[in-house]
């Protein structure tokens, strides 16, 4: 099987992408959901957040409070290390999982930081999505209601185009539509089966 991953910057319009990706019969798996599934209450997941942090992360019914573990992390580049290595392993374990259920030629990995994760060794090769700074901004003071400046710090702290063209085989410029977009995808469907399986 061909696994692939999609990857792009807050407001590209990475999640649409993969929704084009998938009307044409191409299974995606979505790495934000998975990393939601692996914290769910029973996961083994979960249980090791708490003996890492204590049972000061969970909310009264024993799930996981993503805002007092944030809290937590984000204060501390250790602790937040720690996260990372805990869940990361989790997520790949998942992904890997479903991965191997599925009976079809190609599939693709949908996430925001997949390129230098631990997952980035499951996919052959990537597809950045990306679109110009201005576009971006609105899109995600649109979507997250933002002001202008809490945009420009969330972009400043993710990678630049460069980073993204440099590692990866496919790019997408969504700076229009969804038709533009969708045609786009269409013809990188097309070259990733015709090159690539």
């Amino acid at each position: 099987m061909l696994v692939f991953g999609i990857t792009g910057g807050s407001g590209t319009g990475k999640s649409t992408a993969s929704e084009c990706f998938r009307r044409l019969g191409i299974y995606v798996i979505d790495a934000d959901l998975a990393a939601r599934h692996v914290v769910e209450k029973g996961e083994p997941c979960l249980d090791e957040l708490i003996m890492k942090f204590g049972t000061e992360i969970l909310n009264f019914d024993g799930t996981l409070n993503r805002k007092k573990l944030g809290s937590i992390v984000f204060a501390d580049e250790k602790k937040l290390k720690s996260l990372n290595t805990i869940t990361h392993k989790h997520i790949k374990k998942f992904i890997v999982n479903k991965l191997q259920s599925l009976n079809v030629e190609v599939a693709a990995i949908d996430g925001a930081v997949i390129i230098g994760s631990d997952i980035e060794d499951l996919c052959s090769f990537f597809v950045s999505v990306l679109a110009d700074r201005e576009t971006r901004l609105k899109r995600i003071m649109k979507r997250d209601s933002l002001d202008y400046t809490q945009a420009q710090n969330r972009l400043n702290s993710q990678p630049d185009d460069k980073f993204y063209i440099e590692n990866s085989k496919y790019i997408i410029y969504n700076n229009s539509d969804e038709h533009n977009l969708s045609s786009q995808i269409k013809e990188v469907c097309r070259e990733i089966i015709e090159n690539e399986v």
